[in-house]
């Protein structure tokens, strides 16, 4: 993420906010070091998503008051099945409003709590890693970020633990004007494994919202780590988002993003290989109808010897979507043996939609293997007059072409309820 010679936006008065937090110094440290740096950085500038375009100054530096206790079950009510039993922290406007199973997972020394919890329970563990994967200094909105997150969760698999089941945080905007700044802080030690998913709702009539989020992993090593992560916010929302993670030796880190929001998002994920033998992948989707406007990049580092990386995209655009896909793979200098892979399709449902795939290669070492595939287009021509000559509707066939397309990343969703919610949005886009 480059950043532009301009100035930074207007300052912002947040000390009062930070303050009442109440927090301990080393984390009041942490917001007030970013606060600073965002007041010097320029605005955060992209490739192809101009920022300054948007509303970047919809958000408050104060707590957001919960006027109806329960809009947030309305509004992430498809996100939710009541006979799930796997643990659950629902945060709505940056509070958390519900909690589930997590006792269970205390058995077995395992942390999950929300991450303004984590920061006065368990300091030491935060403190070692807060910052460590994301730094504030990237751009000004993630300088912004954390000095203002609201809340989130913190995950933590001790040595050798399993989880059997995935854990998951739901993120609810029900209100406009604060900001939506989640962080997550996700930790698995040596040779543990863990699944988590984080979904990010928010109401179909929120105004202007600038949503900006974090997501951190440490995977140790010969740990295991799958992140699923959801995102529909509506139409007139900003999202930048960062999702990485750091693998150790023999570690494996495995993504899969859905975006289907119907906002201006721009968002990276992707892992840095620092072990030897440390393995990442990532399935991608993104869905855009009407305006949405998608600037998704995965990027994998190469840093440890014989790590190994591959990576997935699948878009659908309709209405006027617009779609950038890039997908990075970037081979250090020391990290031979390597092996990075990328596959990216993208789909165009409408005349007016665009999208472009971009793979990028960057090797500075001898002894790897690199390969990338990358495709944009409409639905086969073929494809369709076959299933529309066995008597299937043309708007049915379209279905069943799009479903056979991304359905290699919807499998991996580690949860049914989300994944069918995955589903639900699909069919309304495609209506």
């Amino acid at each position: 993420m480059n950043t532009v010679k301009e100035a930074s936006v207007a300052s912002l008065d947040a000390e009062p906010y930070i303050a009442a937090l109440q927090e301990p110094g080393f984390a009041l440290e942490f917001r007030r070091r970013a606060l600073a740096l965002y007041a010097q950085l320029p605005l955060a500038r992209f490739e192809k998503s101009d920022l300054s375009r948007r509303n970047v100054r919809a958000f408050k530096a104060a707590p957001a008051a919960i006027e109806d206790p329960s809009a947030w079950f309305r509004v992430a009510e498809s996100h939710l099945n009541p006979q799930d039993e796997h643990p659950l922290i629902v945060i709505a406007d940056g509070s958390v409003v519900h909690v589930r199973g997590v006792e269970q997972l205390a058995l077995q020394g395992v942390v999950f709590c929300s991450l303004r919890e984590a920061v006065n329970k368990y300091p030491d563990l935060v403190q070692k890693h807060l910052g460590t994967v994301v730094s504030s200094d990237e751009n000004n909105l993630i300088a912004l970020q954390s000095a203002l997150w609201r809340d989130g969760v913190f995950l933590y698999a001790p040595k050798n633990v399993e989880l059997a089941q995935p854990v998951q945080l739901l993120a609810v905007t029900t209100k406009g004007g604060y900001g939506t700044f989640v962080r997550n802080l996700i930790v698995a030690d040596s040779g543990s494994q863990a699944s988590f998913l984080d979904s990010y709702v928010a109401a179909a009539t929120l105004e202007d919202e600038l949503q900006v989020g974090v997501t951190e992993v440490v995977v140790g090593d010969g740990a295991r780590v799958k992140i699923g992560t959801v995102q529909d916010f509506p139409r007139k929302a900003t999202n930048v988002l960062v999702r990485r993670a750091r693998v150790l030796r023999s570690g494996q880190m495995n993504w899969v993003v859905g975006e289907v929001g119907d906002g201006y998002t721009v968002a990276e994920f992707g892992s840095l290989l620092e072990g030897e033998g440390s393995v990442s992948t990532s399935h991608a989707i993104a869905l855009g109808a009407g305006r949405a406007h998608m600037d998704l990049t995965s990027r994998m580092v190469h840093i440890g010897r014989f790590s190994e990386s591959d990576t997935t995209a699948r878009g659908v655009m309709q209405g006027k979507a617009n779609a950038v896909y890039r997908g990075l793979t970037h081979i250090r200098k020391g990290a031979g043996g390597a092996n990075g892979q990328q596959s990216e399709k993208l789909l165009m449902l409408s005349p007016g939609s665009r999208a472009d795939a971009i793979p990028m290669l960057l090797i500075d070492e001898n002894d790897v293997k690199c390969g990338h595939a990358a495709s944009v287009g409409q639905i086969n021509e073929d494809q369709l007059f076959y299933l529309m000559s066995r008597g299937i509707s043309e708007a049915a066939a379209k279905r069943m072409i799009v479903w056979g397309f991304v359905d290699p990343v919807l499998a991996e969703l580690p949860i049914d309820i989300v994944r069918k919610a995955v589903e639900n949005v699909l069919e309304r886009k495609m209506a």
